[in-house]
């Protein structure tokens, strides 16, 4: 199609026909993890809203199972129900769609005991006939063990494995990091927003919060926050199913995501980690910042100053081929230098650097690669990572700082543009 006819198509239509595109690259590189793992076939069973793989293969959103079978060198192939038919056809990157009609799926559920039974018997039937008994069949590590029972009782050959669809997902399209980097910006503008109403709140009794709605003054919670951020992202087609917004010692749980109730209170650390998700194409990002509505403490400017320095060291030494393990080990040499405890060599600490140094972005929010001790395995070119380095001290709570970046050959590109600053 001439460049001149796409510009002016439907953005979405657009997407769809890019990713269709972009789509024979991904299935070389799922080919190429196929044959290593020696495999000769791909086999899912799932829905594809909640499930990242089968979304990611077929790029159609269902909330009801259908199925995904592809051999190596071929296309891949959907079977979907009668219903969803005619709308795969239209929005599926997959050409070759099938209805669960052309396989008697009908009779084969009726002859059955039990109709949950004939549906496992109707998924044998499908991968029998196109991908034969002799075929070595790759299934995802959590395949349903049901299923796997009555497709080798169908005299199938299925293994299971780890990272198969997971490692081709790795490495990002322009697409895909097009996609992520949207959110982003969406991500920067909502946290901005709200950054500006913590600054603009008057400190009231006991150092709480106060912000001023029809008329009366009242006090900011957690979860007023997490529902203007909740509300700002649904505008911009985005979703978010939790968000930290934790304030004061309870924020030195890197995990507390904030009871609703919480008040935010003044001169002590906010910690915003917002990790939304495009609700069109599935993709998400994170994004984290720790604020101080008023005066810092001296413990808490040297936390957030040895976090900053960390986060800037970590993302200059970020490039393709360096291991995993060794990114988080630069980030405890830096912290441990500084006067830090950190979990390295498998430590229990109660403060510190209590966590790996980042994680993959992608259709979850954490997917490989890892940047942990455990993770020695070299980081990919286009893959997403997030770098976010953090100190926390139960006494005064908790200092995260972290930017999403794209690694690359010589380096990274920062996908994260949000100004850094501790007082507000």
């Amino acid at each position: 199609m001439p460049p001149q006819i796409v510009e002016n198509l439907n953005p979405e239509i657009t997407l769809f026909l890019n990713f269709r595109k972009e789509a024979t690259k991904m299935r070389k590189d799922l080919d190429n993890i196929l044959a290593e793992k020696k495999a000769d076939a791909l086999l899912l069973y799932s829905e594809s809203f909640k499930n990242p793989n089968m979304y990611y293969l077929s790029r159609f959103l269902a909330p009801d199972p259908f199925i995904l079978f592809k051999k190596i060198d071929n296309a891949p192939t959907i079977v979907v129900n009668s219903m969803e038919f005619p709308r795969a056809q239209k929005e599926s990157a997959i050409k070759d769609v099938r209805s669960y009609v052309d396989y008697n799926h009908l009779e084969i559920i009726k002859a059955a005991e039990d109709p949950r039974l004939g549906v496992m018997k109707f998924l044998a039937a499908v991968t029998k006939k196109e991908l034969g008994q002799r075929t070595t069949i790759s299934v995802p590590h959590d395949f349903s063990s049901m299923a796997t029972d009555v497709l080798r009782e169908g005299g199938l050959t299925i293994k299971p494995m780890f990272n198969v669809i997971e490692k081709a997902r790795e490495t990002k399209e322009p697409e895909e990091i097009k996609e992520i980097k949207m959110v982003q910006e969406v991500v920067e503008r909502v946290t901005t927003e709200v950054i500006n109403l913590i600054a603009d709140c008057d400190v009231g009794p006991r150092n709480t919060l106060f912000y001023e709605e029809d008329g009366k003054k009242k006090p900011l919670t957690a979860g007023e926050v997490k529902a203007f951020m909740g509300h700002r992202f649904l505008d911009k087609w985005c979703a978010i199913d939790e968000l930290i917004v934790a304030c004061g010692p309870p924020s030195a749980d890197p995990h507390y995501h904030g009871n609703p109730k919480d008040k935010l209170k003044a001169n002590q650390p906010i910690i915003l980690d917002i990790y939304p998700r495009s609700l069109r194409q599935r993709y998400c990002t994170d994004m984290t910042r720790t604020i101080v509505k008023g005066r810092a403490s001296d413990k808490v400017k040297r936390m957030f100053d040895a976090v900053l320095q960390t986060k800037n060291a970590c993302v200059a030494a970020l490039h393709e081929g360096v291991l995993g393990s060794d990114m988080f080990n630069l980030s405890c040499d830096i912290l441990e230098k500084a006067g830090y405890k950190t979990i390295r060599g498998g430590k229990q600490i109660a403060k510190g650097f209590t966590h790996s140094l980042g994680h993959g972005v992608g259709l979850e929010i954490h997917e490989t690669p890892s940047m942990s001790e455990v993770y020695k395995f070299p980081l990919k070119g286009h893959s997403i990572v997030t770098v976010e380095p953090g100190l926390y001290d139960p006494k005064v709570g908790g200092v995260r700082i972290e930017d999403i970046v794209e690694v690359t050959k010589k380096g990274c590109n920062n996908l994260t543009e949000m100004y850094i600053q501790l007082e507000i």
